[in-house]
């Protein structure tokens, strides 16, 4: 009987110190409400406490306490502390030690000037790269007129002297203009003539025509021998090259085995990819040629443009 009292005051010293507990434990919430009494279950979903009654409440989720808040329940050993570590802000801290850092010093240097926006093309003198750019399109335009000459007979060099004073506008003039022909003793050349059906002379000897063959009649009369050979040969300027040229004054080297009058012969083109030595005329275009060349004891054949052509000779074979 005598030990009735003591156990009566111990229960009621452990009811009194838990619900001290339950008041004292309090974890503020973000929207400025707070959740009172002790953690019972913490899971990835929350955490539910203990309400006034003694029983479990509804689960909260870790995003809606504050940091002081998630501290405190980190420490709680009901709570285990990896499931709170992932929403504790980590906050780094500035070493008050600044001592050694290099002190970054701006200084003023000199900044490259803008061209006026408002100054148009004249300011493109004013520049080092403006001028080159400048040399550039003046050599590619005396390039060009050069070229222009060259391909429609007229002197380069004049071409060049007209395209400096205007540029441009000189190249595409010339190109508008036919092709220079000149003139030999006040008569034009026909390029497209009809074609000198023989090279050689009656007796055998070669010529340029019938008049060879009738200077080459008169020297068997009179010394009983032929005259010197005078074969044909067409320059650029003196004829035009293109597809009549070659029907009419070549048309002996067309066919497959060259005919009575050009058998011996063969003639040399003169082009800008050197002398090709051709024994026949393939086919002809309105553009180019394509000649069959000889190559040592090879032959090709080889397309070459009208604008390529220098000059053409008839030579014997060699």
């Amino acid at each position: 009987m005598s030990f009735r009292p003591i156990h009566f005051w111990l229960t009621c010293a452990f009811l009194i110190a838990g619900s001290l507990t339950s008041v004292a434990e309090s974890y503020k919430l973000l929207d400025g409400q707070a959740v009172e009494g002790p953690p019972m279950n913490a899971t990835k979903e929350g955490i539910a406490f203990r309400d006034s009654s003694g029983s479990q409440g509804p689960r909260i989720h870790f995003t809606n306490f504050t940091q002081q808040a998630l501290l405190e329940l980190a420490k709680h050993p009901k709570v285990k502390r990896p499931l709170i570590e992932q929403y504790l802000e980590i906050v780094v801290e500035e070493p008050t030690n600044k001592v050694g850092r290099p002190k970054v010093e701006l200084r003023p240097f000199d900044h490259l000037q803008r061209p006026d926006p408002k100054g148009g093309l004249s300011q493109i003198s004013t520049s080092s790269i403006g001028l080159f750019f400048l040399f550039l399109l003046f050599v590619g335009n005396l390039y060009s007129a050069y070229e222009v000459g060259v391909f429609r007979n007229y002197s380069p060099y004049l071409v060049m002297g007209i395209a400096f004073v205007a540029p441009l506008l000189t190249q595409v003039i010339f190109l508008c203009l036919p092709t220079y022909v000149p003139k030999s003793a006040g008569e034009e050349i026909d390029a497209t003539a009809a074609h000198v059906p023989t090279f050689a002379a009656a007796g055998g000897g070669p010529s340029s025509g019938p008049a060879g063959g009738a200077a080459g009649a008169g020297g068997g009369a009179a010394g009983g021998g032929t005259a010197p050979a005078v074969l044909p040969h067409f320059k650029r300027g003196e004829y035009t090259f293109n597809k009549r040229f070659f029907e009419t004054k070549m048309s002996g080297f067309f066919g497959i085995r060259p005919t009575e009058a050009e058998k011996g012969f063969q003639f040399q083109v003169k082009c800008n990819r050197g002398q090709l030595v051709c024994n026949r005329v393939v086919r002809v275009t309105p553009a180019e040629v394509t000649l069959q060349v000889l190559r040592g004891a090879t032959i090709e054949e080889m397309s070459v443009p009208f604008t390529e052509i220098l000059d053409i000779q008839i030579k014997q074979n060699s």
